[in-house]
């Protein structure tokens, strides 16, 4: 250990879970969270590419938790090739984690805001969380993302592998998500079924520029505590980005550089909020623009597709 730094994480989720590894070596670091046992809400799918690389510095093989690594994304009908996203076992991964890291609560020098949505230590934010639903079962369907969206919300379908499916949906309020999910079931063929489990959450929908202050005393926060969560809602590789940063800023004191940092990484999100935004409110111009940018983003990070089929998904938005 090289130095005498008192670090508590309150969180162990993707960001924090992934913190404490890259920290423990050479800082006392403890972490705490409400949970007895990692859950299985939500957050299935990755970036492969991103997120192989980064768990490979804290010497975990990504591809040894990947579940499926579906052939099309499905959106509103519109069927998109799959380049990187895969679908991994994010609860087993993070109980891979947790049988490594130490538990507790203590006086620190430097407290992280690890808590997701919550963001329980940092200020609070004049936002709305957008409640989510989401469901277990079985299906036998053909291995691939299926997504139905709306201007306001979308649902999801993922495969966990084993005719299992994770299925979901995020809108204003829970009504409008439940309609979603039965929109998606309608178009794609998952009739309702026994669930293996359910449960609830929230997403705040804000890039990081809203999101700060980032430092605020001596908590700072990671992950979508800050609005690391891509404008289209993955958020597990741009957490763990997040946390490395962090993680260098505090090893190397400079911590006074962290926020520059992060608004450095993320401008790309920034770009997928405003596109989002830009659709949400029907600002047909604004869209064109942003099109050749979102697209040169996707297109590096997770699914191909074209102008066309990128402008015949607008139009299917209510």
């Amino acid at each position: 250990m090289v130095s005498d730094m008192k670090i508590q994480i309150y969180g162990a989720g993707m960001a924090g879970s992934y913190l404490y590894m890259l920290l423990s070596e050479e800082f006392d670091v403890t972490v705490k969270d409400t949970r007895k046992k990692p859950d299985c809400r939500c957050a299935w799918g990755t970036m492969h590419s991103e997120a192989k690389k980064l768990y490979k510095e804290i010497e975990i093989n990504l591809d040894e938790f990947i579940l499926v690594k579906p052939k099309y994304a499905i959106a509103n009908g519109i069927k998109i090739k799959n380049k990187n996203v895969v679908i991994f076992d994010r609860k087993r991964l993070l109980e891979e984690l947790w049988s490594q890291i130490k538990f507790g609560d203590t006086k620190a020098d430097i407290i992280v805001d690890a808590t997701g949505y919550k963001r329980a230590l940092l200020p609070k934010l004049n936002d709305k969380l957008y409640p989510t639903i989401q469901t277990i079962e079985e299906h036998d369907v053909e291995e691939n993302i299926y997504a139905y969206g709306r201007k306001t919300g979308y649902a999801w379908a993922f495969p966990l592998g084993d005719n299992k499916w994770h299925i979901g949906a995020g809108d204003v309020n829970e009504r409008r998500a439940q309609e979603l999910i039965e929109i998606l079931r309608q178009k794609y063929g998952f009739n309702e079924t026994q669930k293996i489990c359910s449960c609830k959450s929230k997403i705040r929908l804000l890039p990081p520029s809203k999101c700060r202050p980032f430092i605020y005393k001596n908590i700072v926060g990671v992950g979508e505590a800050i609005g690391c969560v891509s404008g289209f809602g993955e958020g597990n590789a741009p957490s763990l980005l997040s946390a490395k940063i962090l993680a260098e800023c505090l090893t190397s004191n400079s911590l006074d550089e962290y926020e520059k940092r992060i608004l450095g990484e993320f401008k790309w999100i920034e770009e997928e909020h405003e596109f989002v935004e830009s659709v949400q409110n029907g600002k047909k111009l604004k869209i064109l623009l942003k099109i050749p940018k979102v697209m040169a983003i996707e297109k590096n990070r997770s699914v191909e597709y074209s102008i066309k089929d990128l402008l015949q998904l607008i139009r299917t938005l209510r």
